[in-house]
């Protein structure tokens, strides 16, 4: 099937959107490919912007679980195929990597032009809660200790806005297309129920893309240029079973170790019961001697809690991350049907840095208030943020795309997805993978 696109576009998510709203920008057509149907009304739009999410925060977990799906040996790398991706699901937060852990691919200059831009592209707000009265007083709890170590606690960036109902407004990939002016979005069309099974390739190019809608035979659909933001692993097993296999596809992954633990603040820490105040929502950057990210917060808790608590203000999260290294032992196995298998397991240092962080995140929560009954630091099933799993080259060694994104031996195969990031960063990766791909697309526009 000739089509007059002139780009495909496989993946609805974040990255995707973003990338096919800055290719219609620069006056091409563009396809965007989905394997899912939405979820959401407007499409795309995200969940947690419902109310009866918003009123049960701690309820979030299980409405995510009914839309993913997750490997058996790394249950916390979860997939979607859903109309916005993980998009309409994923928790916002947009921090920037620390410098030293940031990948060697760009220059300090680029990477702070490029961050700035997927910054605006995501629409991130820096304070999203600045004016949370429990925050401040955390914060003014925790400065004095952090200060003495080199450390610092902030607003967390969040893609997303204020309300004026004390809550926040998550951005999703709607609100990526609704930024965009009505010429740049007619130049975009959004196909869900409709899975790209293999890439057709001939030489260094891909000639078409082959794909399967619901209850139908198998087409093609032709375009001069592919970007696939499929995810970290529907993206490689896509190029995989097209028959594209570099050595690196799939080995050598990182992902992020994540802690969860509940507080009770002390009383004269949190606004009063009744009292309006929006939740907080900060965190504490890595550093060299702590290269951990820890974010303090209401947000949500999957962890079963035994105790009442009259006052909701009083209730603080920490979440900890610690990055996994990038070992090739840590692999994803594909084969020719696209079935998959991880092989997975924690080194001595990464075990290390784990139980630094909990002691860390105990001695700081001791200084707030006591745990709430059952949410105890736990640490939640391996695998959360799976990056690197069809990772850029780096002075690591070679991957599968080269700097600029591209596949190598290919010169119309590009990739945008937090699996292309080639070192373990501890932050959230969506805004890292985002900046990336927007070099990526004005390499592509050059072209």
């Amino acid at each position: 099937m000739t089509s007059d696109v002139d780009a495909i576009v496989v993946g609805s998510g974040p990255i995707g959107t973003a990338v096919a709203r800055r290719l219609a920008e620069s006056n091409l057509q563009v396809l965007i490919l989905e394997a899912g149907a939405a979820i959401t009304n407007p499409p795309g739009s995200h969940l947690r912007n419902r109310p009866e999410v918003q009123n049960d925060p701690d309820g979030y977990f299980a409405t995510v679980a009914r839309h993913v799906t997750a490997p058996p040996e790394l249950p916390g790398a979860i997939d979607a195929t859903l109309l916005g991706g993980q998009g309409v699901l994923w928790t916002n937060n947009c921090p920037r990597a620390a410098d030293f852990e940031l990948p060697d691919v760009l220059s300090a200059d680029d990477w702070n032009h490029w961050y700035n831009d997927a910054e605006n592209v995501l629409g991130v707000v820096q304070q999203p809660t600045d004016d949370s009265k429990t925050g401040k007083s955390v914060c003014r709890r925790l400065d004095e200790n952090l200060t003495a170590a080199g450390r610092s606690i902030r607003g967390l960036p969040f893609s997303g806005r204020e309300l004026a109902a004390e809550s926040i407004y998550y951005n999703a990939p709607a609100d990526i297309l609704a930024e965009a002016s009505d010429e740049v979005r007619q130049r975009i069309t959004l196909q869900p129920d409709t899975t790209a099974t293999r890439l057709v390739h001939s030489g260094d190019r891909v000639t078409a893309v082959q794909i399967k809608g619901p209850g139908s035979a198998e087409s093609r659909i032709e375009a001069p240029l592919v970007i696939l933001s499929g995810g970290a692993i529907a993206t490689p097993r896509l190029l995989y079973v097209s028959g594209i296999r570099p050595d690196a596809l799939g080995r050598g992954f990182s992902c992020h170790s994540l802690l969860f633990a509940q507080i009770v603040l002390e009383e004269d820490l949190a606004a009063a019961r009744g009292e309006k105040d929006i939740s907080p929502r900060y965190w504490i950057p890595p550093t060299r001697q702590a290269p951990w990210h820890l974010q303090v917060m209401r947000d949500t808790c999957p962890l079963p809690a035994s105790e009442a608590v009259d006052n909701p203000h009083r209730l603080l999260e920490f979440q900890g991350f610690v990055a996994v290294e990038s070992r090739d032992e840590n692999a994803m196995l594909i084969t020719d049907d696209g079935g998959m298998e991880f092989r997975f397991s924690l080194s001595d240092n990464d075990r290390s840095r784990m139980k630094a962080m909990q002691a860390d995140v105990e001695q700081l929560a001791a200084l707030l208030g006591p745990w709430r009954k059952g949410c105890e630091p736990t640490w939640v099933p391996s695998g959360s943020h799976l990056m690197g799993t069809c990772r850029m080259d780096s002075s690591r060694g070679p991957g599968v795309v080269d700097r600029e994104g591209r596949v190598h031996g290919f010169a119309n195969l590009y990739l945008g997805t937090i699996g292309l990031l080639p070192t373990p960063i501890s932050v959230n990766p969506t805004l890292t993978a985002l900046a990336l791909m927007l070099r990526t697309c004005s390499e592509i526009v050059r072209r």
